[in-house]
């Protein structure tokens, strides 16, 4: 009976903790699972403000390029500089992309020469599986054995 009245005694507390536990966990699940819908939400509202605005300044781009052409404004010197600024830049950003690109490449090729392939994996698992080194002793252990048989004995 004694054995008995310690055994209900150690389960009741851990039954107790662990329905704690999973009740402490079922809070921080609800928890995270409001904050991960007001995150979406909120990234929803960012992407139709992103277009809403999108569509505004097309508008008012064609409404600036309108209101030119009935003035008869030609673009200034100063916007075809900018222009020509920033397709350079843009050449220059894709100079750079294609180096860091080809350099990846390289990288890439070497990790592949460096490590074992799947191919050649297997073959040695098949090596190792034929062998079973599980099998075999070590010396230490057949002298530990020549030397329990040799006291019985």
């Amino acid at each position: 009976m004694l054995v008995l009245m310690s055994q209900k005694v150690i389960k009741k507390p851990v039954k107790q903790s662990f329905q704690s536990i999973l009740e402490g966990l079922n809070r921080d699940i609800r928890a995270l699972n409001s904050s991960v819908l007001i995150i979406s939400q909120k990234m929803k509202h960012l992407a139709r403000n992103e277009k809403i605005l999108g569509r505004n300044l097309i508008v008012l781009n064609k409404k600036m390029s309108d209101l030119r052409s009935s003035a008869g404004v030609k673009p200034s010197l100063e916007e075809n500089e900018i222009e020509t600024e920033s397709v350079s830049e843009l050449r220059t950003d894709l100079e750079a992309l294609t180096n860091q690109l080809h350099e990846l490449s390289i990288k890439v090729e070497e990790i592949e020469d460096s490590f074992v392939k799947t191919e050649e994996l297997s073959g040695l698992k098949y090596v190792v599986d034929s062998l079973d080194p599980l099998k075999y002793v070590t010396l230490d252990q057949v002298e530990e054995l020549i030397e329990k048989r040799l006291k019985k004995k």
